[in-house]
């Protein structure tokens, strides 16, 4: 008789970094094109935006080889939530981040043009433009479990332009760096309050798996604050073509991270989703698959998140301004 026995693992842990292994560390800063930053010392800023994560999830799925007979498998999910933040606290960050770029831009040689130069611009005109903050929610909460929930801010007074359809500058900023003649320089940060780590095991219980086999997945989640891999800058100054690309990136590879607790984690997980667990460990005795789910609500106390976030957030400015002035 085939034996199978999924093994579901979710913990909560709220020190250090979780799932963090022994991977080659990312380099601190990705540069591409840094070829078309000599020489430009005057620059527009377009968009500056910080991005708040406020809701989260992470997955972990063991499952016999490709070539097994065996479909048996164990799955598990964590899902993070952080209150205790209020858009007041957001807000200052972002207005803390913002100035300090700019600080350090001129301390490193950059000197910022009047807005009015994009203002006067007829492309520029074009861009539609979105109130701050910008609140991402989930559709379907209860049936998908959720995806990532965000708030994004601009510097107080100021607004968002609206992405295309493929979450990108539109068009017409491009435009309006070719006409204008100077760099426009755009900023986006991503600011997580969790990490996820994850890890799963099967093994076959005899020489062949029709006798039998173990599945373990596990989902782990820290407290700690990062401005996430990807979060970066555009240096855009004209419009991208098959054999020309004028334009420039930097972006963080490592991510800047605060480890450390913030708040308190309490287990959220419903009634009904232990009840479906527990269903789901029963019936995964016949079936040979399982799968466990568990909600975790992190409720920040606001000024140490403040802190660790603005902490986070001018480490990346360093890191940017820093790497951008080695290449100009």
């Amino acid at each position: 008789m085939k034996k199978i026995i999924p093994l579901v693992l979710l913990s909560t842990f709220l020190f250090g970094c979780a799932g963090v292994g022994a991977k080659k560390q990312a380099d601190p800063v990705l540069l591409s094109n840094a070829e078309v930053i000599a020489g430009k010392r005057q620059l527009l800023l377009g968009d500056f935006r910080v991005s708040f994560i406020t809701f989260d999830k992470s997955s972990a799925k063991a499952e016999s080889s490709m070539f097994s007979s065996d479909s048996g498998y164990a799955r598990s999910t964590l899902r993070a939530k952080l209150a205790g933040v209020p858009d007041s606290v957001m807000q200052e960050l972002t207005d803390a981040a913002y100035q300090d770029f700019v600080s350090k831009l001129k301390e490193n040689g950059y000197s910022l043009a009047d807005g009015s130069v994009l203002a006067a611009n007829g492309e520029w005109q074009k861009l539609d433009m979105e109130a701050s903050p910008k609140k991402i929610t989930s559709s379907f909460k209860a049936i998908t479990g959720g995806n990532q929930e965000s708030s994004t801010f601009a510097p107080s007074g100021k607004s968002l332009i609206k992405m295309n359809i493929a979450k990108m500058m539109p068009y017409q900023v491009y435009s309006a760096a070719n006409e204008v003649g100077m760099p426009i320089l755009n900023v986006n940060y991503t600011v997580h309050f969790v990490y996820f780590g994850s890890e799963t095991d099967y093994k076959a219980n005899a020489y062949t798996d029709f006798k039998g086999a173990e599945y373990s997945a596990e989902v782990s989640a820290g407290q700690g604050i990062q401005v996430v891999p990807g979060s970066g800058l555009d240096l855009i100054m004209g419009v991208t073509s098959t054999f020309n690309d004028p334009n420039a990136k930097l972006s963080i590879g490592a991510p800047v991270v605060v480890p450390g607790p913030f708040g308190r984690s309490n287990d959220a997980t419903s009634g009904f989703q232990k009840a479906a667990n527990t269903f789901s460990a029963v019936m995964g005795m016949v079936s040979g698959g399982a799968s466990s789910a568990k909600d975790i609500d992190i409720t920040a106390d606001p000024d140490v998140y403040a802190a660790n976030a603005k902490k986070a957030l001018l480490e990346a400015n360093q890191r940017l301004t820093s790497a951008l002035a080695a290449a100009k």
